[in-house]
């Protein structure tokens, strides 16, 4: 649920429904009634959705151009907020953040797509929201900066992938050590790396680290933060871990499963694709 934005945001639950990208053909957004056991194939290739309001979705439309889009489920009508091609969109509070594909900077702007500003100027690579303070990578490092881009520092020198909070640390795979599994704490600046985990995508539940783990045929490992113990509990070739309630849900040949958080069968997830 931390990392979902980073690993894509082609995963959502709203209430007892479920929103899944179909990016095995791109076809569209499969929106899936569970209760119901029906679907619905909705226009647009939704990446990086965020819940804004009830039935209002957030996203970034490959089929738009990757501009940023909203759509509301209870009428199944889009609208471009801003026509700009969106990255990394994360809402926080009354407000959406992304990365503008074009220079690279950080923009906000209103759940109406008024008021866009730009925070950060740099060439940022990701980025991730932790209460009031934003974190981002650049060539240069990690830096961080308030909401509306003040009061910044530099936080390392390393270069951040698929980077996300938990606790006192940032949580990356480090482009500067081979994409090695990096925990920097913010206290005192030091980091460790975990020689056997190099993710390709990573996510947590606020306890655990979820990853597929580059260095084992990208197979889906759960790692504790503070103990270093972790153990391998999907065989599956992994990609895109999305996290939501109890279950994560992830991409195998391009094609959608789901498993418990605690490992066992993973279950493909039908009518995913077209």
């Amino acid at each position: 649920m931390m990392g979902n934005s980073s690993n894509g945001g082609l995963a959502l639950r709203t209430g007892r429904n479920l929103l899944l990208t179909d990016i095995k053909h791109y076809s569209g957004t499969w929106l899936h009634y569970e209760a119901a056991g029906e679907k619905k194939l909705l226009d647009g290739v939704f990446w990086f959705m965020n819940r804004a309001e009830e039935n209002r979705i957030v996203y970034s439309d490959q089929a738009r151009g990757n501009q940023l889009c909203c759509i509301d489920l209870g009428t199944y009508v889009s609208q471009v907020l801003v026509d700009q091609p969106a990255y990394g969109v994360i809402v926080h509070g009354d407000w959406i953040y992304y990365l503008n594909e074009t220079d690279h900077a950080i923009y906000r702007c209103s759940l109406s797509g008024k008021d866009k500003s730009r925070i950060v100027d740099d060439r940022v690579e990701a980025f991730l929201i932790d209460q009031e303070r934003i974190y981002y990578t650049t060539q240069q490092g990690i830096r961080s900066c308030s909401l509306i881009g003040r009061d910044r520092e530099l936080v390392a020198e390393d270069q951040a992938v698929h980077m996300l909070r938990i606790g006192d640390k940032l949580v990356y795979a480090n482009k500067k050590q081979h994409y090695l599994l990096t925990f920097l704490n913010l206290h005192t600046g030091t980091t460790e790396q975990d020689g056997a985990i190099v993710p390709n995508s990573l996510n947590s539940d606020g306890r655990y680290l979820y990853c597929a783990n580059r260095s084992n045929e990208m197979t889906i490992y759960r790692m504790d933060p503070e103990t270093g113990h972790k153990i391998r509990i999907c065989g599956e070739s992994a990609d895109y871990l999305h996290i939501m309630e109890d279950m994560i849900y992830f991409c195998s040949r391009r094609e959608w499963y789901r498993m418990s958080l605690s490992g066992g069968q993973a279950f493909k997830i039908e009518g995913s694709e077209r």
